[in-house]
């Protein structure tokens, strides 16, 4: 018992250290052949939006598109990234549980 609450303690540690990691990682996605650009961290937090002045001539529907486009490859980037860190700590336990 006290060796599995000694486990526990430590692969929380071990976690917060990750997530700690996670803020610090930067990810990256574009869409418009590069025009649009969202920057955020592993822990999903958005950092950057950029936007070129070509894009902005575009109609509404194209720039958001763009910058939808450019967001979800940059979570999918996020997620990627942490889903990897994770796994290493929980050995794929929390694979299917939000927020990990």
């Amino acid at each position: 018992m006290k060796e599995m609450l000694k486990q526990a303690q430590n692969m929380k540690s071990q976690m917060n250290e990750i997530k700690k990691e996670l803020e610090k990682i930067e990810v990256e996605g574009s869409a418009a052949n590069g025009s649009c650009v969202v920057r955020m961290t592993a822990d999903m937090k958005t950092t950057q939006v950029s936007i070129d002045e070509t894009l902005l001539s575009g109609n509404k529907d194209i720039i958001e598109n763009a910058i939808k486009v450019a967001t979800n490859e940059a979570l999918d980037k996020a997620k990627d990234t942490a889903s990897k860190r994770l796994k290493s700590v929980t050995g794929g336990l929390m694979d299917n549980l939000p927020g990990f």
